[in-house]
This record gives C-alpha cells, sequence and structure tokens, in this order.
C-alpha cells in the first residue's frame, strides 16, 4: 500500500519543522506499514521552507515543491500533482502535528468502514501566551462525531482520500484559491459524486494555537470568511432560488441571534462576548457572499495560504 502525505505551506519554517518531525514518528499497529511519500508544496515563490525539508531526518523520501501563484487551491493541487502512483492521499496541514497513529487510524477505519475518505479530530494545542478566556470559552473546539459516522463534507486539516476519488471529482477548484473553502467544495462534490467519508475519532493531529489567532479579530474575521466562503460554494454546487432564499434567511437568523445574545454576553465575560460576535460576523459574510462579494483572505502579502 502506498500513501502520499501532502502539505500546503506558507512562512511557516518552525512550525513545519515540528509537523515533519511528527510524520516521521509515525507508528503502525492496525495496518501494516505502507510505503509513505511526503510532498510539501510551498507557495512563497522564495522558496522558504526548503531548508526545513532538507534538514530534518525522515523515514520516508520528502519532496519539496514551489508554486509560485498564490493561492490555496493552486498549492494543494501542485502536492496532488506529484504524488505519482498511489493509492491514497493523505492531507494535513502545516501547523499540526499528528499523533504517531494517526496514518494507521485513518488506513485502519478507512478499510473497516470502506470509505472513499476519512477524516479526524482536529485538537487546539495552545502556546502559553495565549489568554485564559479563550482556553476556557472552548473557541477552537471543533465539531466531533463518532468513529464509523458518515459526513456530508471535511477538511483537508486531517483528512485521507483513495486515490481513485481525484479520477472522477479532479482536483481543488482554483476560484477558491484567495478565498478559501475549497475543501469544503472538493468534499461536496466528492459527496454528489457517490464517494463516503467516514470519521475516524482515534486520528487525531493537534493544531498549534498562539496568540496571533487567539484573539478577538482573527476570532470574528475567521467567521466572516467561513460564512462568505460557504456561500461562494454553495452558489457553485445549487443554483437554485429557493437554496438561496434559504441562506438569506439563514443568514439573518445568525445576525439576529447573535444580536440577541449579545447584551447577555456582557455579563457572561469575553468568550461570551466573542461567541455572540462570531454568529453576526458569519451571517454578514453569509450576506456579502449571496452578493457575490468575495472576501479574499489568502491575497494579501502576508497571509496564510495553508489555512
Amino acid at each position: 500500500m502506498r500513501v502520499a502525505i501532502c502539505i500546503a505551506t506558507f512562512k511557516r519554517t518552525k512550525l513545519l519543522q515540528e509537523l515533519l518531525k511528527g510524520i516521521s514518528e509515525l507508528t503502525f499497529q492496525k495496518v501494516p506499514s505502507p510505503e509513505i511519500q511526503v510532498i510539501v508544496a510551498d507557495n512563497d515563490s522564495r522558496g522558504t521552507a526548503a531548508n526545513v525539508c532538507r534538514s530534518i531526518p525522515m523515514r520516508w523520501p520528502v519532496k519539496y515543491v514551489i508554486q509560485p501563484r498564490r493561492g490555496i487551491s493552486q498549492t494543494r493541487n501542485l502536492a496532488i500533482s506529484e504524488v505519482g502512483e498511489v493509492d491514497f492521499i493523505a492531507f494535513i496541514d502545516d501547523d499540526e502535528v499528528p499523533e504517531p497513529m494517526w496514518l494507521d487510524e485513518l488506513l485502519w477505519a478507512q478499510r473497516r468502514f470502506g470509505a472513499a475518505a476519512v477524516a479526524g479530530p482536529v485538537l487546539p494545542s495552545f502556546t502559553a501566551d495565549v489568554p485564559k478566556w479563550v482556553k476556557k470559552g472552548k473557541l477552537f473546539d471543533r465539531q466531533s462525531h463518532a468513529s464509523g459516522d458518515f459526513l456530508d463534507f471535511c477538511s483537508t486539516n486531517n483528512a485521507l482520500v483513495a486515490r481513485t476519488v481525484f479520477d472522477r471529482v479532479q482536483t481543488f477548484d482554483e476560484r477558491f484559491g484567495l478565498t478559501g473553502g475549497e475543501d469544503t467544495h472538493f468534499f461536496l462534490k466528492m459527496r454528489r459524486a457517490g464517494f463516503n467519508i467516514a470519521w475516524s475519532s482515534e486520528a487525531i493531529v493537534h493544531e498549534r494555537i498562539s496568540a496571533d489567532r487567539a484573539n478577538l479579530g482573527w476570532l470574528l474575521r475567521r467567521a466572516y470568511r467561513g460564512g462568505n466562503s460557504w456561500v461562494l460554494v454553495e452558489s457553485t454546487l445549487d443554483k437554485r432560488a429557493t437554496t438561496r432564499l434559504v441562506r438569506v434567511a439563514k443568514a439573518f437568523g445568525r445576525i439576529i441571534l447573535g444580536g440577541l445574545r449579545a447584551p447577555v454576553s456582557l455579563f457572561l465575560g469575553k468568550a461570551a462576548v466573542t461567541g455572540a460576535l462570531r454568529s453576526i460576523c458569519l451571517g454578514a459574510g453569509m450576506l456579502t457572499g449571496l452578493a457575490d462579494w468575495e472576501y479574499q483572505e489568502y491575497k494579501s502579502a502576508g497571509s496564510d495560504p495553508s489555512k
């Protein structure tokens, strides 16, 4: 069995170093050890990740390529184009570290549940500078499921996809290269093509969260971008007027709910206030998406296209 681990990166050399060390420590108990290759696609035209890829002792070959065109979709697609003959492609973000059994659990779940793709949990790993209210408020917790549950879509921050899927679904849509949402779009198309996506609660990766993201401004921008990119993705897959009307209602519902929660949240602490404001920003992002306005989070030179 052959597996390619694809990583899109951009100016995160220290975090990429931790990720590659984590990959080098992968172990296999539930499935036979596969042949592994690691593909690192760098969206920095200056090649800042090259030294990291050369310096980390790895048990498996690492192929480093540069995508000079700006965009997360373009970067992921370059990585996929370099994998060669493999059975599965695993995706993980450059600010994450897998647990040693991560890939073993993904492959075992794929075999057990007969899934074309498997996704797993992304747990926050906070640095010392993250405020306590962020941790206690669980503002970086993600939705979880029971092992064996089947999903409508997932993300590329922790996923295994059968190589045959790409023969029918193709690659990541480059229209979402600057907005994000390319992985949501891909997995929704995958489900529409008849492929299933299973969940493995044991296939765990840890996402590094530092103070530059654990703050009100970042959380609100991310909520806004999430609403905006979701609508942009949805509009390419479902152009029915009824779908847009339902989305309008949901957008205003989010804004109204957040507005009602906001006054009460002032007495409940920063996390509650943030939750109320995030609901408003999510709804506002949906509305701008419905107006065909794109929030291009990854357009500026300082932004990070790997997230």
